[in-house]
């Protein structure tokens, strides 16, 4: 389910008629969940005033589970909560933050990836190679209208490292973290792809070789490609 599109009139409101109703009743996590797709896609545009009394009635719903979802939103740093205003889709991060995300995310992911080569989970293992595999990234890259799908294979893949970890309060932190920066997509840059799944290969293999430093190596050098992969992007 997602909203199609999201425009505003002078005023800030929504045009009513381009939002796809849903077939059945929703609860708070299906709003949740088709605002928060939206977000991601840009299908609500960074920036944009959310009105809650006409999303709820777009959807069919009470004001309360809208209410519900864009607290949560507000939590995973998709929308801010303006003080009389009311909520606004998060605007896209400026450098100096995405600088600190990636400082932040140096700063656990590579002991993750080590503590995960420690533990040598083949569950995790599993889900790992299922996600790095060769034909299914290239057939996600190579479609354009696949961008979201594979800058979710890539929170998957980092996710499951984390939860492998086996520490719940930073793998919580680092979702919050990915969430924000699913803002961005450089998957459309020519190679970007195939580099970072090129590097999450060399991760996963020094995970499955028990080789914490590789691993730790590997996830840093990986983390700081990307950030010089986002700054291209967004220059």
């Amino acid at each position: 389910m997602t909203i199609d599109r999201y425009r505003s009139d002078v005023s800030g409101a929504p045009d009513a008629s381009l939002l796809r109703v849903p077939q059945r009743s929703v609860l708070a996590d299906e709003v949740y969940e088709i605002l928060k797709e939206s977000l991601r896609s840009h299908q609500i545009a960074p920036g944009q005033r959310l009105n809650l009394d006409r999303l709820a009635r777009e959807l069919h719903v009470s004001n309360t589970p809208v209410r519900q979802a864009l607290a949560r939103l507000e939590a995973d740093g998709l929308v801010t909560k303006e003080p009389y205003r009311g909520f606004r889709a998060t605007q896209l991060l400026d450098s100096h933050t995405i600088a600190e995300l990636y400082d932040y995310r140096l700063l656990i992911e590579p002991a993750c990836a080590a503590r995960a080569a420690r533990r040598g989970d083949a569950v995790t293992l599993s889900e790992l190679q299922s996600l790095c595999e060769a034909g299914e990234i290239r057939r996600l890259i190579a479609d354009a209208d696949d961008h979201e799908a594979i800058g979710l294979r890539d929170v998957d893949f980092h996710l499951a490292i984390s939860t492998s970890a086996g520490n719940s309060v930073v793998t919580d932190n680092l979702a919050a973290a990915l969430t924000r920066m699913q803002l961005y997509t450089v998957y459309d840059r020519h190679g970007a792809g195939e580099e970072a799944w090129d590097e999450h290969r060399q991760v996963l293999a020094a995970i499955k070789d028990g080789d914490p430093d590789g691993a730790a190596s590997a996830m840093r050098t990986h983390l700081l490609n990307g950030l010089e992969r986002l700054r291209a992007a967004v220059r």
